[in-house]
């Protein structure tokens, strides 16, 4: 009894703390304090009869702080070489004045992650990472990925 109870209170608090985020004027939550905000994400998987699909993943995130490009400045990707083919179409930031900062997605580069000293198991997955050209606070970073799937086995 004394856990349902700490559980309820623990939801109140939580329900009264998030009411007191909300602006004033319009009911929508403050999000003006946030470090980055997802604007748009869309992940698109589609699977075919004969086990191939397709994960087609776009993302638009505002950078409203420098802690933001610390976690965003380098996008790092994972996927399975043995099943996956993950191909960056591509990743561009949006300047407040409008102009536009395309990175290169030839600049990626592939490398096998650390968790794979302590799990062998996984050593066909990897990580793709791209550094990001020019991102600051107030632009808007947009990617596209499309990551062609194979089937495990046939049928």
């Amino acid at each position: 009894m004394p856990r349902r109870l700490l559980v309820v209170l623990f939801c109140i608090a939580l329900s009264i703390s998030l009411l007191g985020q909300t602006s004033p004027r319009t009911g929508q939550p403050d999000i003006s304090q946030e470090a980055l905000v997802f604007e748009r994400l869309h992940d698109l998987v589609r699977f075919e009869n004969d086990g191939t699909g397709v994960r087609d993943t776009t993302a638009v995130i505002r950078i409203q702080s420098q802690a933001a490009i610390q976690e965003l400045g380098q996008l790092i990707f994972g996927y399975s070489s043995a099943t996956e083919n993950l191909q960056i179409d591509y990743v561009r930031v949006r300047k407040p004045g409008g102009q536009v900062v395309d990175t290169p997605p030839s600049s990626a580069q592939d490398f096998a992650p650390d968790v794979l000293k302590e799990a062998p198991m996984y050593s066909d997955y990897r990580q793709r990472h791209i550094s990001v050209v020019g991102l600051q606070p107030g632009d808007v970073l947009e990617y596209h990925t499309i990551t062609q799937i194979k089937p495990l086995a046939p049928g």
